[in-house]
């Protein structure tokens, strides 16, 4: 848990709202086929994303996000959106310097299994990942958009919001 940022979580990671009224389902064909694989290559990233995050590996982590991504972090002393490279590198270097402070050991630091993980095709490079992260603490709520940019998919934007769980419950 980050103690240095009240009503956070560890867990920053992931949830958007993104309006686009293009669905793949609708379409036939070769674009189909690559929204099937659009979705393989996304649950990869998350992955490895999420992993990178809970060994707090900076170049995979960083390397996930577009130059041009924005952020909504769960805690409310971030209540802005942080928007381009500078600005997510700058949060999440903080971030990464508050775990390995509190840490008792090395790698991995936090556990981030997602659950629930859903991953929905909007339109030709565009993606959106939803899912949960559970704790004794917090339910993490998560979406991401991912964008394909050249050969890559990126996060686009990533937002979080937490509730804190009584007698292990929401």
């Amino acid at each position: 848990m980050l103690r240095s940022i009240p009503g956070s979580t560890v867990s920053f990671a992931l949830a958007a709202v993104l309006f686009i009224p293009v669905s793949l389902s609708a379409q036939s064909g070769s674009s189909a086929r690559s929204g099937s694989s659009d979705s393989v290559e996304v649950s990869s990233g998350v992955r490895r994303f999420l992993t990178a995050f809970e060994n707090l590996e900076w170049e995979p982590f960083h390397s996930a996000f577009s130059d041009s991504a924005t952020i909504f972090h769960p805690a409310p002393i971030m209540p802005a959106l942080f928007s381009g490279r500078a600005a997510i590198d700058s949060t999440f270097r903080l971030v990464f310097d508050d775990i390995r402070a509190h840490a008792s050991g090395g790698p991995p630091y936090h556990s981030l299994p997602p659950v629930g993980l859903r991953i929905k095709p909007l339109a030709p490079g565009i993606v959106l990942v939803t899912f949960e992260l559970h704790n004794a603490e917090r339910l993490g709520r998560r979406t991401v958009v991912f964008r394909r940019e050249g050969n890559a998919w990126k996060i686009f934007h990533l937002h979080a919001s937490n509730i804190a769980v009584q007698s292990g419950r929401p």
